[in-house]
């Protein structure tokens, strides 16, 4: 009898202790990076964190019932936690293969393309394919502003890889809002930046006196147009991935996701 005692001693704690850390592995708080200079997507106001993908974020793992924190770090600082599962989604990302390695995807969240951000005097240049670009950019002795870290699309991709005039051209930095006080200055000729977002930057009342004197050019990066997605880390708890997936669908399923599309772009989504 004192055995099956001292047995249960040892054997209920152990139990408890089991129970309560899978318990709090499977409730793990989902940490989210956003940008506040990426309005619409995710930005600050009233010290409070809004824009569109925050609102789906925010939808979908309340109904996944999962604890979650906001933070703000530079973007390729970002990637190398989130393989790490340091951090767990990122937002407003575009999906490529060597993404795909260390992320799933949740979305499109909406269809994006990578514009041509220059000086006004210089909206109207011909300018209509990668070559172009360098040409112009040559020709001005100015280069283009790039986010380390970015990838914009498969073919820009591969020319980054390839090509070394094109490398020749860019000027890598990790803040676009640099590239943009740079190209005020006239020390760049144009930044690449989301078409969408920078539209809206331009028009809202809050961060229009940022683009003084700036322009989006017609350009667009080719292949460039294609989804924007959350990126999820595959760090993450299986079953914390499939219930945050699974919130998501119901989201489209029951009109959330389309009501929201509709809000912030203006249209139902066609996707």
């Amino acid at each position: 009898m004192y055995r099956v005692f001292k047995i249960l001693a040892i054997s209920v704690p152990v139990t408890l202790l089991i129970f309560i850390f899978a318990k709090s592995a499977f409730a793990e708080k989902i940490i989210i990076r956003v940008d506040e200079k990426s309005f619409p997507a995710t930005y600050k106001k009233e010290n409070k964190w809004e824009g569109m993908d925050v609102d789906i974020i925010r939808e979908t793992l309340s109904r996944a019932n999962l604890e979650y924190d906001f933070v703000e770090i530079p973007f390729q600082r970002s990637l190398y936690q989130i393989k790490d599962g340091q951090i767990h989604l990122i937002p407003d990302l575009v999906k490529n293969e060597a993404r795909s390695k260390y992320l799933y995807w949740l979305g499109p969240t909406r269809i994006t393309c990578i514009g041509l951000v220059v000086q006004e005097k210089d909206q109207h240049l011909p300018i209509k394919t990668t070559d172009d670009l360098i040409t112009i950019a040559l020709q001005k002795q100015k280069k283009l502003g790039y986010l380390t870290g970015a990838s914009y699309s498969p073919f820009f991709d591969d020319r980054l890889k390839h090509d070394t005039l094109l490398n020749e051209v860019l000027n890598f930095l990790p803040d676009n809002s640099q590239h943009r006080q740079m190209l005020q200055l006239g020390r760049l000729f144009g930044y690449f930046y989301d078409a969408f977002e920078i539209q809206q930057r331009m028009s809202d009342p809050i961060f229009a006196y940022q683009y003084k004197g700036l322009a989006l050019h017609s350009y667009r990066i080719e292949e460039s147009c294609t989804g924007a997605y959350i990126g999820i880390s595959k760090n993450l708890d299986k079953k914390v991935y499939q219930k945050i997936m699974h919130a998501f669908q119901t989201m489209h399923e029951d009109g959330t996701f389309a009501d929201m599309y509709l809000r912030w772009m203006g249209s139902k989504p066609t996707f």
